[in-house]
């Protein structure tokens, strides 16, 4: 196997837009997508246990370790950050203020407790995926070994 299931591959990219525009927007989203999100990585993982994943990337067994343990980092974080999220909204009262239709009721942020640990793990997410791009970049272009190959969409003969 020398990519990643296509079904994989889309819930990778899937996920990946979800939270650049969640991040982009922010507490403008609805709690919607946090939902979905969660529900994406969520079976993202699934799919990735039930059609496997191509061998390691590198020849170097820390390296792979590495490479391991960011992949679950991710995960688990993109999964807080949801989670924390919707936290955030059912404790803040925001959520029957959008019912209501009146920005009056709209609670000051700053004192919802979830928001901070919330944020946390956004700040953790934001250097994951900076570091989980930045890898796949050095392999690209400086090692070229063709890494991104493996998840993308596009199925390829090699």
């Amino acid at each position: 196997m020398k990519q990643y299931s296509k079904r994989t591959a889309i819930m990778h990219w899937a996920i990946f837009a979800l939270v650049i525009i969640a991040f982009y927007f922010g507490h403008k989203l609805d709690e919607s997508k946090g939902d979905l999100v969660l529900l994406l990585t969520l079976v993202r993982i699934y799919f990735r246990k039930k059609d496997g994943e191509p061998a390691p990337a590198n020849t170097n067994p820390l390296l792979n370790k590495v490479a391991a343990l960011t992949h679950l980092l991710t995960n688990l974080t993109v999964i807080a950050v949801a989670i924390t999220g919707m936290v955030t909204a059912a404790t803040s009262g925001v959520i029957d203020a959008l019912k209501a239709g009146d920005p009056a009721l709209i609670p000051d942020f700053h004192k919802v407790d979830a928001k901070e640990v919330h944020e946390l793990f956004i700040g953790i997410l934001l250097l994951l995926v900076a570091f989980h791009v930045a890898a796949a970049l050095y392999h690209q272009f400086i090692v070229k070994d063709n890494l991104l190959r493996r998840i993308m969409i596009k199925r390829f003969e090699d």
